[in-house]
């Protein structure tokens, strides 16, 4: 039903986070920390192990149960990426001609943590501001690099930023580690 109400309501799109500069591209060309990170199966686990896996940044991350030795670290869900809730009247009263843009937050939190001393964790937590537009422009906004019509916090650069935000504390998270 929601497929059916979008398409009569035009095209969802949003935009992107932004461009890595060469600073922060160096930053992470060839990194990769040499640990495991496990997950505990609970609420939440699943995105984490998908969100850290897309990171490309470790050894491995899994359920606990499924690595081939102890992890490095234990990684928990912290929150759901969240967005604005609304209705888009007047898209939805005119067929998606008029479209509805709303500016809302996109992010995804996680917490690293002992193995051995779970009391110390390291949060991580990468947000940025998401236009999102709903209408049957959304197609000719998506032209622009900076704009998809597809989730824009499951976009490659969302994941160069989680990266950064990572990288942010490795030495925290390799203290865990240890």
């Amino acid at each position: 039903m929601a497929v059916g109400g979008a398409g009569c309501v035009g095209l969802p799109c949003g935009t992107l986070p932004p461009k890595l500069t060469a600073i922060e591209a160096a930053r992470l060309k060839d990194v990769h920390l040499h640990f495991s990170v496990g997950i505990e199966t609970n609420v939440g686990a699943q995105l984490v192990i998908s969100q850290l896996r897309k990171t490309k940044l470790f050894d491995a991350v899994d359920y606990v149960d499924r690595l081939p030795g102890p992890p490095s670290v234990l990684a928990r869900f912290d929150h759901t990426p969240y967005g604005t809730a609304s209705i888009p009247f007047a898209s939805l009263l005119t067929f998606g001609i008029i479209p509805t843009t709303v500016s809302e937050p996109l992010s995804f939190g996680c917490s690293f943590y002992s193995p051995v001393h779970p009391e110390q964790k390291v949060q991580i937590e990468y947000v940025y501001q998401s236009r999102t537009t709903l209408g049957w422009i959304a197609p000719f906004l998506a032209i622009s690099p900076n704009v998809v019509m597809t989730a824009a916090d499951s976009h490659r650069r969302f994941y160069q930023r989680l990266s950064l935000a990572i990288l942010d504390q490795t030495a925290e998270i390799q203290r865990l580690a240890k």
